[in-house]
């Protein structure tokens, strides 16, 4: 089991627990995974939820306004490096002395953003083609090509 890992310099760890096992369900028949803001710095995590069989990963944010480059580019990696939807939503406005951006996205496994919140509250949408897992994952089998003997 992979332990879940809160974030202390933000003081979670204050308030919450690890967790102590993945977490995935299916939505409409699509196999779904959650991990929080922090997690999705662990790349190893979404792999493992990724040879699960996943399709779509939520990813649940409080990133500041600050490093949400950081939250962007992460969550853009992880899509494209597990082949997988990923689906960020991210607190906006403020709270105590934090400023929160917004930009919550969908992301498709080529990378490309689909749908990208503002900085205030909002909803998105984007139609996710799950015929796109198919083609990248017959074009580029990552999978198939691992070499997990080796790391």
């Amino acid at each position: 089991m992979i332990r879940l890992i809160c974030l202390p310099a933000m003081g979670e760890d204050d308030y919450y627990t690890g967790g102590d096992h993945l977490c995935r369900f299916t939505l409409d028949g699509v196999k779904c995974g959650i991990i929080i803001c922090y997690d999705v710095r662990f790349p190893e995590l979404t792999r493992s939820l990724a040879l699960q069989g996943l399709d779509m990963l939520f990813v649940v944010s409080q990133w500041p306004k600050e490093r949400i480059f950081h939250l962007r580019t992460l969550t853009t990696a992880r899509a494209i490096e597990n082949q997988m939807f990923v689906v960020c939503c991210n607190s906006c406005g403020t709270a105590d002395k934090t400023v929160y951006d917004g930009k919550s996205a969908i992301v498709e496994p080529f990378g490309k953003t689909l749908a990208l919140a503002g900085e205030n509250e909002e909803i998105i949408t984007a139609a996710c083609d799950m015929q796109t897992l198919s083609d990248i994952r017959g074009s580029i089998p990552v999978f198939r090509d691992r070499c997990p003997e080796l790391y």
